[in-house]
């Protein structure tokens, strides 16, 4: 049945492209579907939701040089959720703190919010606008069909509601874009039942912020597989999460910025870098 709403819901609006590619997130918040975000300030993000289990399973890996790699991974169940950090590859951690994060256990996140490495931590779960598409298709502009399923137009920036992820361009990027950041090229595509399997778009170089793109890939639709709760030696303990986070304040301390600072810059090395790689 509701494959047959689906297909309905295509054939209705297929006349329309903005009509379309509204229609084509209309039902992500709810479906199980696999996904890849891609943008110089995230690095590389994918993952694994399943709406009518309320799991997810999200990793964002990001290469900031070859000596510094981390790899971050969200798991969720129901209300649980659950981190898996290798920092192993981190430049900074000292030597003796390596072994706790080495991405070996799922780790409680109320403890390691707690530890106060992260700042406040929110349970990701299935939601609209997960991964921020919703936000963005809303925010188109204008749009014309290239082809059956293909789509080029324009999208406003400007006031587009990030996800819950939080993939996007910084604020102070945008606001650097000024009056471009209302009609940034973009490309998307949907699949033979009008859902979205790709949205992209480019921006120019602008003040401190070398030219880039964001794309956004989605895949496995009714497909994905609900993630499980870790048990056994998968599952670390409270303590384990504490030792995790005592690791992580040391590399901020040592480089005297708040955790949010850290991210922060953190995310201006990996925009430089890929900008130095284009």
């Amino acid at each position: 049945m509701a494959h047959f709403r689906i297909a309905l819901r295509y054939l209705k609006a297929s006349d329309k492209p903005k009509t379309a590619l509204s229609a084509s997130v209309a039902d992500l918040g709810a479906s199980n579907y696999e996904f890849k975000l891609a943008s110089p300030y995230d690095g590389d993000i994918s993952g694994v939701v399943h709406g009518p289990s309320g799991s997810l399973e999200v990793q964002q890996w990001v290469k900031y040089s070859a000596t510094d790699v981390t790899d971050v991974r969200y798991r969720t169940v129901g209300d649980a959720q659950w981190l898996r950090l290798d920092f192993s590859q981190t430049e900074g951690l000292p030597p003796d703190l390596r072994g706790v994060l080495t991405g070996q256990k799922w780790l409680p996140a109320k403890a390691l919010a707690n530890g106060g490495a992260f700042g406040p931590l929110r349970l990701i779960r299935p939601e609209k606008n997960l991964t921020g598409a919703e936000g963005l298709v809303a925010g188109v502009v204008t749009v014309a069909r290239k082809g059956t399923a293909s789509f080029e137009g324009t999208v406003d920036l400007t006031g587009v509601t990030p996800g819950t992820l939080d993939f996007s361009l910084e604020k102070d990027h945008v606001s650097a874009l000024g009056d471009r950041a209302a009609s940034l090229p973009f490309r998307a595509t949907t699949d033979n039942q009008g859902r979205l399997r790709q949205f992209g778009f480019e921006y120019p170089a602008a003040g401190d912020h070398p030219a880039g793109s964001v794309s956004f890939t989605f895949d496995q639709y009714d497909a994905a597989r609900p993630a499980e709760a870790p048990t056994g030696g998968d599952l670390g303990s409270d303590a384990d999460a504490m030792a995790a986070a005592a690791a992580l304040r040391v590399v901020q301390q040592q480089q005297r910025l708040s955790p949010q600072r850290w991210t922060v810059r953190r995310r201006q090395d990996l925009r430089n870098l890929r900008a130095a790689e284009r």
